[in-house]
């Protein structure tokens, strides 16, 4: 999980972007091109099949601000994300999650918290690079709208958050010198909407990527587990498997408040 951006600190992230721009794009390019990955199925589920290879857990906590982690067995990163977020931000944290197992070498000493290190702000850039190419281009193609209406189709077409398609066409703005789009921007960017549902069926947009899917998935680390106990069933660590399962799921509730 990344800083909390509002339209107060809008800039200072551009700038940070900026900084970390080439970086993050030949990443987002190796990824891009990696066949074995990137085969696996059509966007959006693509991030999401893509952690499944890591041992991706879901789980829904109705926590707004608790979008994922990334947690360490025996040196192993397992990835976590929340599912009683809507849909949107649940493909950009795979996106941000993906960049942490792939390509953060920074120690995971347990798991990631909300804080403002430069890996976090090198994550969401390259969940925003792996999801929102052209998003300028479509922008400035959708006519006879207004402005609020754009930025929810840009959202379906791209298949993420509002804040996301908001920051990159900020960018856009900037680079562009159009300071009557960054104004814009700035003036609904701290807009919170309890009807986005309502909103994208009123545009005919599919309203499913604006709620949560509520899914419940310990698949694969079960079956890596039951597995385990079938080839080596005298051994006893399989136990600590499931502990240490458990313990994942006490430890989201327990960071969340959602322990009682």
């Amino acid at each position: 999980m990344s800083e909390f951006i509002t339209a107060e600190n809008l800039d200072l992230v551009i700038r940070k972007n900026r900084e970390i721009k080439d970086e993050i794009t030949a990443q987002a390019v190796k990824m891009q091109t990696n066949q074995v990955l990137m085969q696996a199925a059509p966007t959006p589920q693509l991030p999401l099949l893509i952690l499944q290879r890591f041992g991706l857990i879901q789980l829904p906590v109705e926590d707004k601000f608790w979008s994922g982690a990334i947690y360490v067995k025996d040196g192993k990163l397992i990835p976590v994300l929340n599912t009683a977020l809507p849909r949107a931000n649940q493909y950009f944290t795979a996106w941000h999650e993906i960049y942490h197992v792939i390509f953060d070498n920074v120690s995971f000493d347990h798991f990631i918290e909300s804080d403002n290190t430069i890996e976090e702000r090198k994550a969401e850039c390259f969940a925003a690079s792996m999801l929102l190419n052209g998003v300028d281009r479509y922008y400035t193609e959708l006519a006879g709208m207004e402005f609020l209406s754009k930025v929810f189709c840009c959202m379906s077409a791209f298949q993420t958050t509002y804040k996301a398609v908001l920051v990159s066409l900020y960018e856009y703005a900037v680079q562009s010198d159009n300071e009557k789009l960054r104004r814009k921007i700035k003036e609904v960017f701290n807009l919170q909407f309890d009807d986005l549902p309502k909103r994208f069926r009123t545009l005919g947009l599919d309203d499913s990527l604006v709620k949560p899917s509520y899914v419940i998935n310990t698949s694969f680390l079960q079956s890596k587990i039951r597995k385990s106990q079938e080839a080596n069933p005298e051994l006893g660590y399989h136990r600590d498997n499931e502990e240490f399962l458990e313990n994942i799921i006490r430890e989201i509730k327990m960071i969340t408040g959602r322990d009682r």
